[in-house]
């Protein structure tokens, strides 16, 4: 049995600063961490090695400018990761074409895990579009998942309850960021990955993207426009005296509003 892990990075939120009034982003501490969503989705696909002694193999969920994601994945637990290098950017619509490929070259999958939301723009079209071009049953936002009976049971969270859900296998799960608690790398393996030495680090692979499509036909679905920034928030103001008078301040307040 073969999981396979889509898995990303994103800038590290304590590093950024957000100045509404100039219109900017200011990265004060440029360091990355792995996307949360796919650290769970990760974590999913270790616990169904744990109870199948699936091989988990990991991807990139888009291009990556180095394997630094990958070989964390690797430390984690993953028997296998493939860095597809590419020379520029892709959105979701023309990775997906990578990804099938990648799969396909892999000799194909039972499972495919990644994060149900990013952190830094909040799209979750990954596992949906990968699942539709893949013609394989899909279960979005999952809480939890196992396997059995060549099928995969996942939890969902819907209308204030849990629900329990299960798809035939092969099929595309997306997990919900902090779904479960990810489990650190083990020391040993992350650093032989980084040093080079061992199985671990044979366990990574490069694949260029030129291999496995026709760049020519990697056309992307969305186009860039820029940043858009809300309104400065206003401050608030703080009443003081009796409840009437609090009242009637607040009354006299929203009059000039209107």
């Amino acid at each position: 049995m073969r999981v396979i892990v889509l898995m990303g990075r994103v800038l590290d939120p304590r590093g950024i600063v957000v100045n509404r009034r100039r219109g900017r982003i200011f990265v004060n501490v440029e360091e990355y961490i792995i996307q949360p969503a796919d650290r769970c989705a990760l974590e999913v696909a270790l616990r169904v090695k744990d109870a199948t002694g699936a091989e988990v193999v990991a991807l990139p969920r888009g291009p990556l400018p180095d394997d630094d994601v990958l070989r964390q994945a690797l430390a984690t637990g993953a028997d296998r990761a493939i860095y597809l290098t590419a020379d520029k950017p892709y959105d979701d619509g023309a990775w997906t074409k990578v990804l099938v490929a990648a799969v396909e070259r892999l000799g194909g999958a039972d499972l495919i895990l990644t994060g149900a939301t990013t952190l830094d723009t909040g799209q979750g079209q990954l596992g949906p579009r990968l699942a539709e071009a893949l013609g394989w049953p899909q279960v979005v936002d999952a809480w939890s998942a196992e396997v059995a009976d060549g099928k995969v049971r996942a939890v969902l969270h819907r209308g204030g309850e849990y629900v329990a859900v299960e798809a035939n296998l092969p099929a595309v799960v997306t997990v919900q960021p902090g779904a479960v608690k990810p489990r650190y790398p083990d020391g040993v393996r992350l650093i032989n990955v980084y040093r080079g030495v061992g199985e671990v680090a044979e366990a990574l692979e490069t694949w260029p993207v030129a291999d496995l499509v026709e760049v020519e036909s990697l056309k992307p679905l969305l186009e860039r426009r820029g940043q858009d920034f809300p309104p400065e928030r206003e401050r608030s103001v703080r009443l003081t005296g009796t409840v009437e008078e609090m009242a009637r301040a607040a009354a006299d307040a929203l009059r000039e509003r209107l």
